[in-house]
């Protein structure tokens, strides 16, 4: 039985009252004024032409600032370094023992298992682009010095950068 009054109040009362709002919403010219209206953020009103027509430049917008190319500044031009050298040629062999100590604690056949190996702190693929077999902490010492000059040579101190300034190198 109560089910019944259910739908019967539903049936009578309730959809027709749906009905008259909906119908108040969207063909009354006052409804906005009435606070019945859609609203679009901030407490107005706005009306379905003008909803649509915001959608509208809105997806404009979107699709016109996904074709226009990003463009990204260049990077600002960074001096080379300048070398720290000795009066014949190429750095001493002192700043090198110092650019040891820093590196592996003067150590050359360093090993910590974190991909850089020797006094100077080589990988694998920078000590093999240099002409060299093997791993770094397996070479002589005099063959470990060699690298680190050629490499110091053709690409600077940039190879070692926290050690190369607190040793002067650059």
């Amino acid at each position: 039985m109560r089910n019944d009054f259910r739908r019967s109040f539903l049936s009578a009362v309730a959809l027709p009252t749906a009905a008259v709002l909906l119908v108040i919403n969207l063909a009354a010219p006052g409804a906005q004024a009435l606070g019945i209206g859609r609203r679009a953020g901030y407490g107005r009103s706005i009306d379905r032409p003008t909803l649509i027509a915001h959608r509208r430049e809105a997806r404009l917008r979107a699709s016109r600032s996904g074709l226009r190319s990003r463009v990204v500044p260049a990077p600002a031009a960074r001096p080379a370094p300048i070398p720290v050298q000795a009066a014949a040629g190429g750095p001493s062999d002192d700043l090198f023992a110092k650019l040891r100590r820093c590196e592996a604690g003067g150590r050359y056949n360093t090993n910590t298992g974190n991909g850089y190996y020797g006094a100077y702190q080589m990988t694998a693929g920078i000590w093999h682009a240099l002409g060299y077999s093997g791993l770094p902490h397996e070479a002589e010492p005099t063959v470990q010095d060699d690298a680190a000059r050629k490499l110091q040579a053709r690409s600077g101190w940039g190879q070692w950068p926290a050690c190369s300034r607190r040793i002067g190198a650059r």
